[in-house]
């Protein structure tokens, strides 16, 4: 904010009017990161026009049985693929591993850790992908304590 400050301060002023969750991925209260979003309702919307002719229960049974399907098939395709990381992520996830090695981690739950790195402690939360850090929030990368 300091360098937004130097360029205009009306512009530093009015960010923070508007409020950090709206413009700054960390404290966004969702995950607004690597998502690809498409009208989803057009896509359903398509695949049933033949079952929108039935009755109401019909109707919402054929919805369950194709999502049924959907899911299952999709889970079979993500467990069948596997892809790399472009350079730039894995170059970060290798530096962030190299970081990790000097660091002590204690355990609390199967998810939840304290990760002491050079006399900070830092809490991780592997479940959620959240660490005080912030950076595991915001890369959705890993970061050295996680």
């Amino acid at each position: 904010m300091k360098k937004v400050e130097k360029v205009d301060i009306r512009v530093k002023e009015y960010l923070e009017l508007a409020g950090y969750e709206k413009w700054a991925k960390l404290y966004a209260p969702v995950n607004k990161g690597w998502t690809m979003t498409s009208n989803i309702a057009e896509s359903i919307n398509a695949t049933l026009v033949s079952a929108r002719e039935l009755p109401i229960y019909d109707f919402l049974e054929e919805v369950r049985k194709m999502f049924g399907r959907w899911n299952c098939s999709n889970r079979k395709k993500a467990t069948q693929t596997y892809t790399t990381l472009g350079k730039k992520y894995q170059e970060m996830l290798t530096l962030n591993e190299a970081m990790s090695t000097r660091m002590t981690v204690v355990p609390s739950t199967e998810y939840l850790h304290t990760v002491n790195d050079g006399g900070r402690n830092y809490t991780v939360c592997l479940l959620k992908r959240k660490c005080v850090c912030g950076r595991f929030q915001v890369d959705e990368l890993p970061c050295p304590h996680a």
